[in-house]
Order: C-alpha cells, then structure tokens, then sequence
C-alpha cells in the first residue's frame, strides 16, 4: 500500500538512538520505520498508518539529528488524521560529557489536532543523567518561540504566537541484543497564557529481527489545549536501522 511508503526528510529529534551505539569510525545513524492497524467491518475499514524516517550525524563536540512523520488514518465516514511534523536539532557538547545545549526547529501540521500550521524554534540544555549502551536516562529543559495558526472550536480560525517552557524526559533500555523500549515525553506550557500547554508521549518497543531489521510497536498521544484536541495512536509495523 502506497501509505507504507517511507517519506524522506531531513530533520531532527530524539538523541536517544544516536547516543547509544556511536564510535570514532561510526559517526552516522539512518532508521526508517512503517507500521498501522487495520479493522475491517460491513460498513467498511478503519485504518492507520504511520510511517518516520530519522537520521543522525555525529561530530567530535556536535550531534545533528533529524526526523520527520506522516500519520494518516480513514474511517468509513470521514478522514480521521493527516499529521505530519519535521523536526531538526543540534546538540553542542563543551563543557562536560553528559551535560550539553541544544537547538531545535520544528514544523507540525495535524488534521486530528485542528492544527493547521505550527512552528516552533529554542534552545536550551540538557542532561543525561544515565548513558550506558543498555539503559539511558536524559532531561532537558529550554525556552521555544511558536507561530501558530489553529482552528479553535472547530469553526474560528485563529493566528497566535507565544513562549513555551519546554520540559522533556527520555528513556531508553535494552535487554539484552534484540529488545527495547525508548519513550520521550514533552510538555510544553505557555509563559504567556495559562491554559495553553501541549502535551506529547512518543513510546517505541522493538524486537530486532536480524541485522538491523525489527518488529516494532508504537504508542503516541498528543494533546493540545488552545485547539482541545487530543489522539492516542497504537501501531504496529517493521523498520530497519543501521549505524554506519
């Protein structure tokens, strides 16, 4: 199916896999993954499917990393998600080996979240607390600039921009050569208004097949408050990931 098809990017976000497994002669990671559901009824079929792309480069004192994904979903009445978002940061590494600063852009278009165009730019830091190849543990924190324009109570459309604290907390471990679970949780209140917040949970569990290939499982759930929009997303899918 043509939805399954990997769209190419050139972005960034989680650290989590490219710090785990980097040496002096591998300095870049590449990971491609597809995955939906599909329920199939007499009055028709629901489906879902979700597919990222994701690409890391490692320097001395610098990591860049790059993301994007498209979700898209039907049901028999209607079109239920067209989301897609891009994300490009970098990472600068002076003072001490666990601790460094980060920038990042970030672009979100979503359907299900009346979001219609969304983007964001910060910095801030960021610590790992826990970096070992089998369990890494990182918390960081900043200040972003948004620009966003929104469909709020399903009918007004609305141009905005404010000033986000942004808060995340990420977790990888790993049993063993063939399973993990990693996850990245983001909250991002408004300093202007107090009511305004996006929440964001993004957890992965894989299974590695063989060299590079898995079996994965994903879990999302987005939630924004300007739009009172939320989704809780479960896919299921393969993707493939190489460090080279």
């Amino acid at each position: 199916m043509k939805f399954f098809l990997p769209i190419v990017f050139i972005t960034l976000i989680f650290p989590l896999a490219a710090c785990a497994q980097f040496t002096d002669s591998t300095t870049k990671f590449l990971k491609l993954a597809a995955g939906g559901s599909i329920n199939k009824t007499k009055n028709g079929s629901n489906y879902l499917f979700n597919n990222n792309v994701q690409y890391n480069i490692k320097k001395k004192r610098t990591v860049l990393n790059s993301s994007g994904s498209w979700i898209y979903g039907m049901s028999p009445e209607r079109l239920t998600n067209n989301d897609f978002t891009i994300t490009s940061n970098v990472n600068l590494y002076r003072h001490f080996p666990e601790f460094y600063y980060w920038g990042i852009l970030n672009y979100t278009t979503s359907y299900s979240l009346n979001i219609k165009h969304q983007g964001q730019a910060g910095v801030g830091v960021a610590y790992n607390f826990i970096n070992q190849p089998n369990l890494w543990l990182n918390i960081s924190d900043g200040f972003i600039g948004e620009l966003s324009r929104i469909i709020q109570g399903d009918t007004a459309l609305i141009n905005y921009q404010t000033i986000r604290n942004s808060f995340r907390v990420q977790f990888m471990f790993k049993l063993g050569n063939r399973f993990t679970f990693k996850t990245g949780n983001l909250f991002q209140p408004s300093l202007e208004y107090i009511s305004d917040h996006i929440l964001s949970s993004d957890s992965e569990f894989t299974y590695q097949l063989w060299k590079g290939l898995n079996l994965n499982t994903r879990l999302l759930y987005n939630k924004n408050s300007r739009t009172e929009k939320e989704n809780l997303i479960l896919t299921y899918g393969m993707g493939f990931e190489k460090y080279f």
